[in-house]
């Protein structure tokens, strides 16, 4: 397989063996030029995570690995857009689980609850990321205070879980969560746009 990186081309065997080598070849050239991995596009699909079980569940038939790594400015914009784009849509779909728990949570409910949970996950690593580019101007006690604040929410609401109180839940979301993301959505536009 063929690993194309910054206009060089690396050959690999299309063995499992083989992707460590290859990945500290990605991670080690991508740090020499003070860039952030976006994504890999293997054999024309993006790629955006989990790259190695990708990878492994299709080593015998990969050809071509193309890196596609940004600046740190790019990538930052990357992120808040993307956040942006996830809250938009995460937004009503909040009012849908808000409704339902207050009623009788269906199974499709819990589910639609639990990627809320990992929605929240995903906005407390980006965050967390956010604050550690010390050369950027963040504003990290913002992000700090939008961290700490989710992280109290995430354990009232496992607390309410625990409990089986949905209507807790419900509550949690409602008066905690949504209007927190509300004011990540102000935040978030205001980079997006800058």
């Amino acid at each position: 397989m063929q690993l194309n990186i910054f206009g060089q081309t690396f050959e690999y065997r299309n063995d499992r063996s083989e992707l460590e080598a290859m990945f500290q070849k990605i991670f080690c050239m991508i740090a020499e030029t003070d860039r952030q991995l976006s994504h890999l596009v293997i054999d024309g699909v993006e790629v955006y995570d989990d790259f190695e079980t990708y990878m492994e569940e299709r080593i015998d038939s990969i050809r071509t690995i193309d890196v596609v790594a940004v600046t740190v400015e790019e990538y930052i914009r990357d992120v808040f857009q993307t956040m942006h784009s996830y809250l938009m849509r995460a937004l009503p779909e909040i009012e849908r689980i808000i409704d339902e728990f207050y009623q009788s949570p269906s199974e499709d409910a819990w589910m639609r609850f639990e990627q809320m949970l990992e929605g929240i996950q995903w906005i407390d690593q980006a965050l967390y990321w956010l604050a550690e580019q010390s050369k950027q101007p963040l504003d990290r006690q913002m992000l700090a205070h939008i961290r700490e604040t989710l992280a109290e929410q995430l354990r009232q609401l496992l607390q309410a879980v625990e409990a089986g109180d949905a209507v807790l839940i419900a509550d949690l979301i409602q008066y905690e969560i949504k209007p927190l993301w509300k004011e990540m959505m102000e935040h978030v536009q205001t980079n997006v746009v800058n």
